[in-house]
């Protein structure tokens, strides 16, 4: 209810009533998230002026082409904000993060939830830093529960064959023409979790266009769907051949640089402890090819091809 005192025609006063009843009404009556979510209020981040342009432009940008891209990992915050941000509001494209958990065993730097209200909080963390660079996020079944030093140990907590399961149904859904892992599957991951969302990401990418592998999704409506190219971050593998994209430079429309977007999305992981400045910069993305076709696109780059990233030798034509 929103009241108003106006004043009467004998110069009194009285107070008239409004009852919300769409959801402009409920915007206007209490400013905030709410509004932002419903598309009602602009991002802090979008320049005043732009008056929807930026916005406007990228949606244009997804008409150019077609590029689909599948981000997968263990936790919140362990996703490559810069690539998702490259690919979605760089290129026009799509792209996704598979997140296996929601972030039950981390740490909490903001307030007292852990478990179950932990993972409440970082997916929501998670559906943040979507809503600035762009993505889409998925999870499986899987629940954090701690720190593991090891992919066997992991394997004990977490059933590889749901997780598999979950991951090949969120490709089949999304369709990309590229999976990328973000973790190595031995030990320089470090986390068990990171060891095994390597080999389950592969494994999935493998099987996600075998007509007999879970053919149960199938009453889901979710038939095979053979993704093009797989890749790893470049990030555990400094030296190791890789496709490269700089992320630095300011964009025509709104004035910021796919880095400074990247940082802005990662900064919502805010109980890990993951804010940071949004400088200009002119880091470089990497990406080491893990797959016969993208090690085809790297051999053409090296060769004098043109380069677009983990999209190189993929037909991205409407």
């Amino acid at each position: 209810m929103t009241e108003t005192r106006v004043r009467g025609e004998s110069g009194g006063s009285r107070v008239a009533r409004w009852l919300p009843a769409g959801v402009l009404v409920l915007a206007l009556a209490s400013p905030g998230e709410a509004a932002v979510e419903a598309g009602l209020s602009p991002s802090a981040l979008e320049p005043a002026a732009a008056a929807g342009v930026a916005e406007l432009d990228r949606a244009l940008a997804k008409l150019s082409g077609h590029r689909r891209l599948l981000m997968i990992a263990a936790h919140p915050d362990d996703e490559d904000n810069s690539l998702l941000t490259l690919v979605e509001r760089g290129w026009g494209g799509d792209a996704a993060y598979l997140s296996l958990s929601r972030g039950e065993g981390g740490q909490n730097l903001i307030g007292e939830e852990l478990g179950v209200g932990l993972g409440l909080l970082r997916s929501r963390e998670l559906l943040s830093a979507r809503s600035v660079d762009g993505a889409r996020q998925f999870f499986s079944r899987a629940y954090d529960f701690g720190y593991t030093r090891s992919l066997e140990e992991t394997l004990e907590r977490w059933p590889r064959e749901e997780l598999l399961e979950d991951t090949v149904r969120v490709i089949r859904r999304f369709k990309p023409q590229v999976v990328v892992a973000i973790f190595p599957p031995d030990a320089r991951a470090g986390h068990g979790h990171h060891q095994l969302s390597a080999l389950i990401a592969e494994e999935a990418f493998d099987l996600a266009g075998d007509l007999q592998a879970f053919p149960e999704l199938r009453s889901e409506g979710l038939g095979p769907w053979s993704p093009l190219a797989f890749y790893r971050s470049g990030w555990f593998d400094q030296e190791a051949p890789a496709l490269t994209f700089p992320l630095g430079g300011l964009g025509p429309v709104d004035g910021r640089s796919l880095w400074q977007i990247s940082r802005a999305s990662r900064s919502r992981h805010r109980s890990q402890d993951m804010g940071s400045s949004q400088d200009l910069g002119s880091p470089i993305n990497r990406w080491v090819p893990a797959g016969v076709i993208a090690g085809e696109a790297l051999a053409a780059v090296e060769a004098g091809a043109p380069s677009e990233g983990p999209f190189t030798g993929i037909d991205t034509s409407l």
